[in-house]
């Protein structure tokens, strides 16, 4: 016969003692490297998608924000234009619609549409290596 105890801490409490949560090292880690190589493929024309990456994003927030008026549209690639004009210059407070017309970008192919898609798609395992090197105390 056994009998034991086994006292296991709150999944919470691990979490954050490992830095794993909101805010912890390992998220710090995971933001920033995303954001380190997703810069490569966001569009840049004047740098302002990257420039609101940056001051707009709080590492460790487990988010990455861009918060510019064309941010989605420069995201998803095709235009987008007024529904009761066709123009891509819409009247106030109307809602454009998606086309079927792609966008094009200077410095394509690596800057363009689905930069994090891409980004992660390329870099996926680079990111997790940093974060197990930080979760490991590496970093």
């Amino acid at each position: 016969m056994f009998d034991g105890k086994l006292d296991i801490q709150p999944m919470e409490l691990l979490i954050t003692k490992k830095g794993l949560g909101i805010n912890g090292q390992v998220q710090k880690i995971i933001d920033s490297e995303c954001m380190r190589y997703m810069e490569p493929y966001i569009p840049k024309r004047t740098g302002v998608l990257i420039n609101s990456m940056l001051f707009s994003t709080v590492i460790g927030s487990g988010e990455i924000n861009i918060k510019t008026k064309y941010a989605h549209y420069m995201h998803e690639g095709i235009l987008y234009v007024s529904p009761t004009t066709g123009s891509s210059w819409a009247k106030k407070n109307e809602v454009k619609v998606p086309t079927t017309i792609g966008l094009t970008y200077i410095g394509a192919p690596m800057r363009g549409k689905k930069f994090f898609d891409r980004m992660k798609a390329d870099h996926r395992n680079d990111v997790l290596k940093a974060a197990q090197k930080a979760l490991n105390g590496e970093a």
